[in-house]
């Protein structure tokens, strides 16, 4: 199993701002040389509703723009999940992994933000949410380092996400989810398109536009992520972008595999379909290895921007609709580092 997972911001005592980013790309390797060929092949994943054809009105918390909801582990008790469009596959923390008794099928090790974790893969795993489960899920277990005040049990992602059509409303701090076999939009939104590359989180095409000049970028839709746009190394070095954006100054983030430096600074503007966000905040990695430093993708998009709108993601016709919502024109909170 080969996974991008997750990428959530978490500011120690104050969950504002952009601090901690663990954005891991996980490699699952079974421990035994030749468990492989001695164990079954993994039976598909199955999505199911527990009545008719969607799932309406699941309550959320949306703090500091993360949004959290109760998931189920195997019929556990509701658990505080993240839900991360950033993360291709599902995690739980290792600890609470090992108070129910999850056993690892396999080691994960990956780059996260300042450095490597390590961690274990779970199979047969099933997530259930409020009227809705997914079943035969390979997660992964990994030590979460929690601040204060903010405490989650694990991380939803796109192996969840994609079996339905999600609608989050930040505003009522509901979400609805559909099959996308019976689905049809109706409204007046815009239909961004995706780009899923084998089966990773989504990307959008952007257009930012600087002092004088407009670049392109393809950024990761990364709901666990509570900022504005970070953009990745090689692109910032490939765009001259320290050069090129405004009013910069350096901020020090603490990352899961240690820390983390940025440049913060203001662009002019960043166009997403038909939508013009005005002068927002952006961070540009400095990192030289981990997520920051990927070139699988220019960037990310966090929830400081994906709070402005009703969002739809709709993984299974590669497009996520916008609806902008009256949070549209509002100030952005700071991308600044440590307090």
């Amino acid at each position: 199993m080969k996974c991008h997972c997750p990428s959530f911001l978490i500011r120690p005592f104050i969950v504002c701002g952009s601090v901690l980013l663990l954005a891991v790309f996980i490699s699952a390797q079974q421990t035994e040389r030749n468990a492989a060929a001695r164990k079954p092949v993994a039976a598909a994943k199955s999505a199911r509703f527990d009545s008719g054809n969607s799932s309406l009105r699941i309550p959320l918390e949306v703090d500091n723009n993360i949004i959290l909801l109760r998931v189920s582990v195997n019929g556990s008790k509701p658990l505080r999940f993240i839900f991360d469009t950033g993360a291709s596959f599902s995690v739980i923390s290792s600890k609470r992994a090992a108070e129910m008794g999850l056993r690892s099928q396999g080691q994960a090790r990956g780059n996260a933000t300042g450095g490597r974790v390590e961690g274990s893969a779970i199979e047969g795993v099933e997530l259930k949410v409020q009227g809705a489960r997914v079943s035969n899920l390979t997660i992964a277990a990994l030590r979460f380092p929690l601040p204060p005040g903010f405490e989650f049990d694990g991380v939803v992602g796109c192996d969840f996400i994609r079996q339905f059509v999600v609608e989050i409303n930040y505003l009522k701090k509901t979400m609805n989810l559909y099959n996308p076999i019976t689905y049809r939009y109706s409204g007046r939104g815009e239909a961004i398109p995706l780009i899923l590359i084998e089966r990773k989180t989504p990307l959008a095409v952007t257009k930012i536009v600087l002092a004088r000049r407009s670049i392109e970028a393809k950024l990761e839709l990364d709901t666990g992520a509570d900022n504005t746009f970070v953009l990745n190394t090689p692109f910032v070095k490939k765009e001259n972008l320290i050069e090129a954006i405004q009013k910069t100054s350096q901020g020090t983030r603490n990352g899961a595999g240690g820390e983390q430096k940025v440049i913060v600074g203001q662009v002019r503007a960043v166009r997403l379909g038909r939508f013009t966000l005005r002068n927002p905040p952006v961070a540009l990695s400095l990192d030289t290895e981990g997520a920051g430093a990927s070139e699988e993708n220019d960037g990310t998009i966090g929830g400081e921007i994906f709070r402005r709108f009703n969002v739809i993601f709709d993984l299974s016709r590669k497009r996520m609709i916008l609806e902008p919502n009256k949070n549209f024109n509002n100030a952005y909170n700071s991308e600044g580092g440590d307090d």
